[in-house]
């Protein structure tokens, strides 16, 4: 049970499907907040805000809130957490987004105690979003944390969900929660308060589902005193949850990190740009697993970990915007290349994932020939521009990668000749680009052929009558490329 004294802190979840004024809700945003002050919220979490770069000026200025939010697409996903100004005693300490728009984190204090909020959108497209979450919780965590969100599954099939018939989206997303909730002892709120009871948050037709939760870490699920779903008909096709928590009186005083991350979101830092609202900016959460990735990590604090996270992202976003790298930062090798050459190499990576699919059948009267990439090749700018946008990687942030120009010296080659493969971030993201476009340019020829990522060749089954064709084509890509191709029999 929760102590008596102490103050209780009212949160409301909710998938409004997006916040923008329509043709049935001109007010809709208006109807949304004043649902929030009927039920005295203090934090609002809001999912599917459909916030793009140039649509974000009303979420911006919801009067007597503060807005922290995402900015991804005005089509789809997008998340916000705005604060009620009348919090006593509120202090924003930093927090962090999405790239891809499926959660924000807010480090505050509020009624004298440290909080880590953290709102979720779990796109049913998107199944790495709460591995994003996963590392950076682990590091990053400051006081009571609260998750609340639209989780597009359900935990349990049989208390959570009624339909005729079972969904594909649901099962494919539970085991991502489930390992989520378990790796970071979450308790299901809701259900954890109403054992027996059976209640949905969305309904269509007639499939009805729990797909609105909250959750809180095991040892701090005894302050929730409350937590209601409700029906409120006519702005979306989900119902919000609403979550009471008791705050102790004991205060957590905000440490010398704590002030120094509050300043980095002061509008005087040189890395602050207040407009930039592009979507795609590098998150705290990349740079983490970045840092986390590398040899010469840190043995910093918890605290020390999250400063340097957050100095580092302003820096990177910074460069990012302006499209320009700081004179040396090229080639000087050291940890904060390092970590943003990371950043830029696993973005790429996500990209270039392989798709299982099952062998290929073989022509009768092809013979199998072997195209070997070299590991340490001279890649020119251009053929990596032109690989770069044939493998679908506008389809989401980041959308530009003419960074990369910057970041990679202009002859590749000399970056592989001062570095050992194995110690540059970007060497087996390149590769893999270079090999799948290789893939796509021979594809094109109608030649079947198969891909091996870890041995950086392409097995090309060819019938007589495509050899010349082949042969050209390869020699032309060696050409214009600057890659050692070598063909086997």
């Amino acid at each position: 049970m929760a102590q008596s004294t102490g103050n209780s802190l009212s949160i409301i979840t909710w998938n409004t499907c997006g916040v923008k004024p329509t043709k049935g809700l001109p007010n809709k945003l208006i109807d949304i907040m004043n649902f929030g002050k009927k039920q005295k919220a203090d934090v609002i979490f809001l999912q599917e805000t459909h916030i793009g770069p140039r649509g974000y000026n009303e979420i911006n200025e919801v009067r007597g809130w503060n807005s922290y939010f995402t900015v991804y697409s005005p089509r789809s996903k997008g998340v916000a957490i705005l604060v009620n100004k009348n919090i006593p005693h509120y202090q924003y300490i930093c927090h962090d987004e999405d790239y891809a728009g499926g959660y924000i984190v807010l480090f505050c204090q509020m009624y004298g105690q440290l909080f880590t909020l953290v709102n979720v959108y779990n796109h049913k497209e998107d199944k790495q979003v709460l591995g994003r979450l996963s590392q950076y919780f682990q590091d990053m965590i400051t006081g009571i944390l609260v998750i609340g969100g639209d989780f597009n599954t359900v935990l349990d099939p049989d208390f959570d969900r009624i339909s005729a018939s079972e969904h594909r989206q649901h099962t494919a997303l539970r085991p991502h929660l489930e390992e989520f909730i378990s790796s970071r002892k979450l308790v299901d709120i809701w259900a954890s308060l109403h054992p027996k009871e059976q209640a949905f948050t969305r309904s269509q037709n007639t499939s009805h589902s729990r797909l609105d939760m909250f959750f809180m870490q095991q040892d701090k699920a005894p302050c929730a005193q409350s937590c209601e779903i409700h029906t409120v008909p006519g702005i979306s096709d989900h119902y919000p949850v609403s979550l009471k928590i008791h705050v102790p009186e004991i205060r957590s005083m905000l440490t010398d990190v704590h002030q120094r991350l509050r300043m980095l979101g002061d509008s005087k830092l040189k890395y602050k740009t207040k407009l930039d609202r592009r979507a795609g900016r590098i998150s705290g959460a990349e740079v983490l697993v970045a840092m986390k990735s590398l040899t010469d990590s840190s043995n910093g604090s918890r605290e020390e970990d999250l400063m340097e996270t957050e100095t580092l992202k302003h820096e990177y976003n910074e460069i990012l915007r302006k499209k320009k790298i700081p004179a040396g930062f090229n080639m000087s090798l050291n940890r904060k290349y390092k970590i943003f050459a990371t950043i830029l190499a696993n973005r790429l990576q996500i990209y270039l994932a392989p798709s299982f699919r099952g062998r290929s059948k073989t022509p009768p009267q092809s013979l199998p020939y072997k195209v070997f990439l070299a590991r340490k090749p001279s890649i020119s700018w251009e053929f990596l521009k032109k690989a770069l946008k044939s493998v679908g990687i506008i389809q989401s942030p980041p959308r530009d990668f003419t960074i990369l120009k910057q970041v990679l010296p202009e002859d590749l080659g000399i970056l592989w000749k001062l570095l050992p493969m194995d110690q540059c971030p970007l060497t087996p993201a390149l590769l893999h680009l270079c090999l799948k476009y290789l893939e796509h340019r021979v594809q094109k020829t109608g030649t079947v052929l198969s891909v091996s990522r870890q041995r950086l060749s392409l097995l090309i089954h060819m019938e007589q009558e495509k050899q010349r064709s082949v042969f050209k084509l390869l020699s032309e890509i060696r050409k214009e490329s600057g890659l050692s191709l070598k063909v086997t029999f």
